[in-house]
């Protein structure tokens, strides 16, 4: 009888979608390959206490093991004739042996595993499951597929957990060790190289991070198991990249920026719905600055200026910052438009479109994005300047006296307004969750008489409907001085804010 070599026949464990098959063993679907165990048959008897170490615990298990080893050890000329049966066996046992407990982080001698030769010498079992895959290959090449399948067994499986933990618990030296212990076995997995751009990068070796993310993106492939390890790696790579390239100058500068930009690129085309999508096009844009390539840009943004209504408010408003500063006022118009048409909350947007269109000279349609603006943020100085700005701006081009002072009036009635707001408040930041926000504004008391000030906010989604609620205090504030206040709030499809004027 011939046994069938198997290989990633069960699945012993997995982790994040990690998965270990199970090297040669009985039984199973039959491949292409196949391997004779029972040839002699002193090694078909290890096959059979092979499968009873299998099932067998504790005592019992490292007992049959060990009666393995001392048969492959004694008198090995026997199985000489069958190089790819013997390697399997010894394979096999190895990796039974390899996967208990202390097995991973203490070292072992031949005779603790049972060999009757040179029982004090050192024994890496990784080390010699390496030899052993690698003679059983050479035995039988039309196996090469399966040996190589079988090489992401239990003990390989073992040594990129502990890599992973080490990662975890910050100890990095000990991460560094077992992923590369794990990759005596196969190089050809992401999560080692995952850990090692990690580890990398812990000790500022952006470079070295770089090298081992591009292996976690090769190795991961298509297979959708590491999709998320791979989508990781990729953004991380990209702004590495990117900060590699603005750290160097002359040509290593343009080659490392257009390593970033092609990366960044891959980025926005393989995940549209990153959180973080704005950033990467920033950092895409940034990029192909470095690489000297402005008269790409545009190409960055060009989906979302074909179709705004397709695409985010946060997407289309950084696009429309990118457009402004390549001085394609156009480009800039129609896609801040498009975001403040997607969320009438959409703060930046609005404000950009009033920007936009000062720098345009329309002072005329200032004026509706303006209003929009300071309903959602009545005391931001800056908010209610844009109408003084197009109010100067349409007193400068007026005809008739009267109608230039009446713009000319206007132009101090808000710059009064302005100036006198009692509080001012700057949005130092606002962050959108899934089904979480956070906004921190910055409050300035300006009134000599100061106060405390209670901030009550609306959370609001795209269409300005409510969807929650949340107030602050500021505390007593003195004249001049300057307080943060934060207000967070749960709820799915937030998309603004506005809050109450402070008196």
């Amino acid at each position: 009888m011939r046994l069938r070599f198997i290989a990633g026949a069960a699945a012993v464990a997995t982790l994040a979608g990690l998965a270990a098959p199970v090297a040669a063993q009985p039984g199973g679907v039959s491949t292409p390959c196949s391997i004779d165990q029972n040839n002699p048959k002193e090694l078909a008897a290890q096959v059979f206490k092979l499968t009873q170490a299998r099932s067998a615990t504790g005592d019992q298990r490292r007992k049959l093991l060990s009666e393995i080893a001392k048969e492959l050890d004694t008198k090995p000329e026997r199985f000489a004739k069958n190089p790819a049966g013997y390697n399997s066996v010894l394979t096999q046992m190895l990796t039974i042996w390899g996967n208990e407990p202390t097995m991973v982080v203490t070292p072992v001698t031949r005779g603790q595993l049972g060999f009757v030769t040179n029982p004090a010498e050192p024994y890496d079992v990784m080390q010699e499951l390496d030899k052993g895959f690698k003679a059983m290959a050479a035995a039988a090449p039309s196996c090469a597929e399966e040996i190589e399948g079988g090489r992401q067994n239990e003990v390989w499986l073992a040594n990129v957990r502990a890599a992973l933990d080490a990662q975890g618990a910050g100890k990095m030296d000990s991460a560094e060790y077992y992923a590369k212990r794990s990759m005596v076995m196969t190089g050809k997995n992401p999560y080692p190289h995952y850990v090692l751009a990690n580890v990398a990068n812990a000790r500022n070796d952006q470079k070295g991070a770089v090298l081992h993310w591009g292996h976690v993106v090769q190795y991961a492939g298509t297979d959708t198991t590491y999709r998320d390890l791979k989508h990781n790696s990729q953004y991380y790579m990209g702004m590495t990249q990117l900060e590699l390239a603005a750290a160097a100058s002359g040509a290593d500068q343009q080659q490392l920026a257009k390593e970033a930009a092609a990366t960044l690129k891959t980025v926005m085309e393989e995940q549209p719905e990153n959180p973080d999508a704005a950033n990467i096009m920033r950092a895409r844009a940034d990029a192909l600055t470095f690489a000297k390539d402005t008269a790409a840009i545009p190409g960055v943004y060009a989906p979302l200026l074909a179709a705004p209504e397709k695409h985010p408010d946060l997407l289309l408003t950084m696009a429309g910052v990118i457009a402004t500063q390549l001085n394609r006022s156009d480009d800039a118009l129609k896609l801040f438009e498009g975001a403040s048409a997607q969320n009438v909350a959409a703060r930046d947007a609005l404000r950009n479109v009033a920007a936009t269109y000062y720098g345009k000279d329309n002072f005329t349609k200032m004026f509706e994005p303006t209003r929009k603006l300071v309903e959602i943020d009545p005391n931001n100085y800056e908010a209610w300047m844009l109408f003084a700005y197009a109010s100067q701006g349409m007193a400068r081009g007026a005809k008739v006296a009267a109608e230039k002072k009446a713009w000319t009036d206007s132009l101090v009635k808000y710059q009064t307004y302005a100036d006198g707001l009692p509080v001012k408040v700057d949005v130092a930041t606002f962050t959108r969750g899934k089904d979480n926000v956070s906004l921190q504004l910055t409050l300035e008391q300006v009134a000599a008489a100061g106060g405390t000030h209670t901030v009550e906010v609306e959370f609001v989604d795209a269409k300005g409907g409510v969807i929650a609620k949340a107030t602050e205090s500021s505390g007593p504030m003195k004249a001049g001085e300057k307080k943060s206040v934060t207000l967070k709030a749960t709820g799915t499809n937030i998309a603004g804010f506005r809050y109450k004027a402070l008196k």
